[in-house]
């Protein structure tokens, strides 16, 4: 056994049984919330002993801020909080950070949208998608805004009716339009990590525990939905959706079309007292405390967003075949998720906590470490919705837009991100996409015409006056690195950037260098008022900050 390895081994677990030792506890994470981060890090650094995994050293207050506020509210933070982050030196800044984030609007409102791509997709031209896709949201929102139990509100998703206009709730089953079979297959993939899609038309192949009966049996619980279009004028404005009296489940085996009655075969659980209505009765069989399944597809759902990889991957295939990678962590996370309430924010604040969340995406020799040992953070390009929101925040058009057309930036958000589905065709669980299809979102994003009229109209980018301001050429390039990568520039950035700058004011061209159709909108977008030639010179290097891996990735 290598040297390094078992020093590593004996200064973690002293380190961990000290800290256990000393443990007292808060009010935001309690004790056993602290003793059960240190067993997690203690089964992940047992895996990597076991395994010769040497894991990345601990990612620098600059790269957790960002990887964080990303993390939980789909933004990056703020100048001015970057700047108070980096200069604390307490050492418990970074357990207050995260209740703070936790404790905000932003966290509910960012995990309402997460929650909704998961559980009807992203944004499309299709008017059922459209249709009571902000009512589903605000639903969401306000659900995770009150940590409202996980296994509460699905089971007010799973038994919604009414319109989707009054009930955001309702709007999963115009998703899969009242379809059975499609809703079998859905909540069985997202609320069990099950795929039970491939027993539709005959025994499963991948996984045998599944037969065609199972698969109708689950989807008979569905039968009986049903949802019509509510109209104004010809135009549809919601949809309704209610449960009829009758409706039946049929499959076809053998040339034979045969009835199924509902069953929920997806576990083992006796009920005191079967609810008469079927989607009611479904709903109770699956969030029932005996069916763990239910909440360890959720724990390991949430450990994949935070690591880009889930204990069990893919997060839709939990079957004997396909065991969790450390599955400690998983039971350990799924035992404290239930004997807690199914308590949501609790389960991020446990994840987020964890030594391996906050390693460094630098590997700590020539060869990095693979996503499924955790021993390093991982490459994430930024969806859509958070590339959006960090582009206006970083250039600062989002203080404005929100302040003087509201509106006209909840469309503008809308608008983009459905032309990133279409144009890039974004799956709705990506895994780590391609980094020149990320840049060219970037490059639409700045060069779209309604996002540069809606700046202009908001007074043009508060980044490009304060570029203008008395402030030295050192502070300006500080405010461009702290908006898009929170953190101060290097030595080596600071002396080629200021180069830059000196040489493009001292030279005759006084126009800036990136030409080309992205400059197209600039003018709009500081104003319409021209630069001087300094600005002009900063401008560069924030389009170039904009345009690069550390930008459009989390990591």
């Amino acid at each position: 056994m290598p040297r390094w390895l078992i020093a590593i081994a004996m200064s973690l677990t002293l380190a961990w049984v000290v800290a256990l030792a000393q443990t007292k506890g808060t009010k935001e994470n309690p004790a056993d919330e602290q003793r059960l981060v240190q067993t997690i890090n203690a089964a992940l650094a047992r895996y990597w002993y076991e395994h010769q995994i040497k894991p990345a050293p601990l990612a620098s207050d600059a790269e957790f801020l960002r990887r964080v506020y990303l993390d939980l509210t789909g933004n990056l933070p703020p100048e001015e909080v970057t700047r108070q982050f980096l200069a604390d030196r307490s050492p418990d800044k970074r357990r207050k950070l995260i209740e703070q984030l936790l404790d905000s609007p932003d966290y509910a409102k960012w995990w309402a949208t997460v929650w909704r791509i998961w559980l009807i997709g992203r944004e499309s031209r299709r008017v059922a998608a459209l249709v009571g896709i902000r009512a589903m949201e605000q639903w969401l929102q306000d659900k995770l805004a009150q940590n409202v139990p996980y296994n509460r509100w699905v089971y007010e998703l799973l038994t919604a009716s009414g319109r989707t206009d009054e009930n955001g709730a309702a709007t999963f089953f115009v998703k899969y339009e009242a379809k059975p079979e499609e809703l079998a297959g859905a909540v069985s993939r997202i609320f069990l990590g099950t795929r039970i899609q491939c027993a539709q038309c005959h025994d499963a192949f991948n996984d045998p525990r599944w037969k065609q009966q199972d698969f109708w049996s689950v989807a008979a619980y569905f039968a009986r939905v049903r949802v019509r279009p509510v109209r104004d004028q010809n135009r549809i404005v919601a949809f309704e959706v209610w449960e009829a009296p009758r409706g039946e489940a049929f499959m076809e085996r053998n040339g034979q079309r045969q009835m199924v009655s509902p069953k929920f075969v997806l576990a083992s659980i006796a009920l005191p007292e079967e609810p008469p209505e079927r989607r009611a009765a479904f709903a109770a069989y699956l969030t029932h405390p005996q069916n763990r399944l239910f909440a360890q597809a959720v724990v390991n759902r949430y450990w994949a967003y935070f690591f880009g990889h889930g204990l069990v991957h893919p997060i839709d295939d939990f079957r004997p075949e396909n065991p969790p990678v450390v599955p400690e962590v998983l039971e350990k996370l799924t035992d404290d998720f239930i004997a807690n309430g199914y308590d949501l924010k609790r389960l991020i604040r446990i994840i987020v906590s964890t030594r391996a969340y906050q390693l460094s995406c630098q590997a700590p020799s020539s060869k990095p470490n693979s996503p499924e040992t955790f021993a390093q953070a991982q490459l994430r390009p930024l969806m859509p919705e958070q590339l959006f929101n960090a582009f206006l925040r970083a250039t600062g058009a989002e203080e404005v837009l929100k302040e003087r057309a509201p509106r006209l930036y909840e469309q503008l958000h809308q608008f983009m991100v459905r032309r990133f589905v279409v144009v890039f065709n974004t799956d709705e669980e990506p895994d780590v996409a391609a980094f020149e299809q990320t840049i060219q979102q970037a490059l639409m994003l700045m060069n779209n015409e309604q996002v540069q009229r809606a700046v202009r109209l908001a007074g043009g980018l508060p980044l490009f006056r304060a570029l203008t301001d008395e402030r030295s050429d050192e502070e300006h390039l500080n405010t461009l690195f702290l908006r898009f990568y929170c953190r101060y520039p290097t030595p080596d950035e600071r002396r080629v950037m200021l180069e830059h700058v000196r040489q493009f004011v001292a030279s005759e061209q006084r126009v800036p260098v990136l030409r080309g159709r992205r400059n197209i909108g600039l003018a709009m977008m500081a104003g319409n008022v021209p630069l001087p030639p300094k600005a002009q010179a900063f401008e560069d290097i924030a389009w170039a900050l904009l345009n690069s891996g550390e930008f459009l990735f989390n990591h």
